[in-house]
């Protein structure tokens, strides 16, 4: 019989007589919280913040702390989410914020508490688990790299373009829903990418992270949309979506160029490098395609897989990732993507 692990206070001595408590983070602990990972992280208390506030599926026993004399000393965040893996949603716990002082550090603390948060996935009855790094800590307890694989070319300013090109309007209901349509039919194409099938997700989350949202329209149809980051004359494209249409009559790569072209346009250059994901657009066909960074899994609960997945199991994750199911594959190399805007 599982246990609830978040009723559990769990207690860890050390051989220099430090007595350490395991548990989930108390609502009235959440300023605390967020002192600790500003302090930890030498970040801005509102990014934590936001990333708590704009969560609809935030949750306290997802928030994992090692107290030393009642002190939050260390801390492994669980976001509650769900990923697109061949064409299926499955659950997925996101480890993040993952801080330890730095007088507590080397001391097993974070190792203490990623086996926490494990516990609290199985608990939850989560397939998979997913962050972003490569530390050895992470592999040790059982996380697997798996690769990114990023597409450089330069682009044109142009603001002449056959669609309508404009920023996004994450109040308008009507249009947020629409985004949302596109979305689900497009990123379902890949691995990794997020299940976002709560429109206040879109609101708080998605406008706050990505401002810079740029949608293609004519005739009053949105065919695809753009968000971006901009940074030392280069632009990185966080997410992209083509409309069903667009992606099946083969004007993806057309949408994609003519967004991107509209926008350097728009900040007044005549031309940058674009830097975003190669399974996207024409990315694997460009001259420069680069395997940098990395997004770590570790299968949790593989009975939560649909049947079908977890014969795929036994090929390895790499394979299950990279690989899209036949009703979906593309002739790329990877469908494997992670969408920054979704980033903890």
């Amino acid at each position: 019989m599982k246990h609830d692990s978040s009723s559990v206070n769990l207690r860890l001595s050390f051989d220099w007589n430090i007595d350490m408590e395991f548990r989930a983070l108390y609502p009235n602990e959440f300023d605390a919280w967020l002192d600790h990972v500003s302090h930890v992280f030498s970040a801005d208390r509102q990014y934590f913040a936001n990333h708590w506030h704009n969560d609809p599926w935030n949750d306290f026993e997802g928030i994992r702390i090692a107290l030393d004399d009642g002190k939050i000393v260390s801390t492994v965040r669980v976001f509650i989410r769900k990923m697109y893996c061949h064409g299926e949603p499955i659950t997925v716990g996101g480890i993040g914020e993952v801080s330890t002082r730095s007088e507590y550090r080397k001391r097993g603390i974070a190792s203490r508490l990623l086996k926490d948060s494990i516990q609290f996935m199985e608990d939850r009855e989560i397939a998979i688990s997913m962050l972003h790094g490569g530390q050895r800590i992470y592999s040790v307890e059982g996380w697997e790299s798996i690769r990114r694989y990023y597409a450089k070319k330069t682009i044109q300013g142009n603001k002449t373009q056959k669609w309508n090109i404009r920023p996004a309007n994450f109040t308008d209901t009507e249009e947020v829903e629409k985004l949302a349509s596109i979305y689900d039919i497009y990123s379902r194409r890949f691995n990794g990418t997020f299940v976002r099938d709560d429109i206040a997700y879109w609101t708080e989350w998605v406008q706050t992270e990505s401002p810079q949202t740029w949608v293609a329209e004519r005739e009053g149809i949105i065919d695809g949309y753009v968000s971006v980051r901009g940074r030392d004359r280069e632009l990185h494209v966080k997410e992209f979506v083509a409309s069903e249409e667009s992606f099946s009559q083969g004007k993806e790569t057309v949408l994609f160029d003519a967004l991107l072209s509209h926008i350097i346009a728009e900040m007044d250059e005549e031309n940058l490098e674009v830097s975003y994901p190669a399974p996207i657009a024409d990315g694997f066909n460009t001259p420069n395609v680069e395997s940098y960074g990395s997004t770590m899994y570790r299968v949790i609960q593989s009975e939560a897989l649909p049947s079908h997945l977890r014969k795929e199991l036994p090929s390895g994750l790499p394979d299950l990732l990279h690989r899209q199911y036949e009703g979906l594959a593309q002739e790329i190399k990877s469908h494997h993507i992670f969408w920054q805007t979704d980033g903890f």
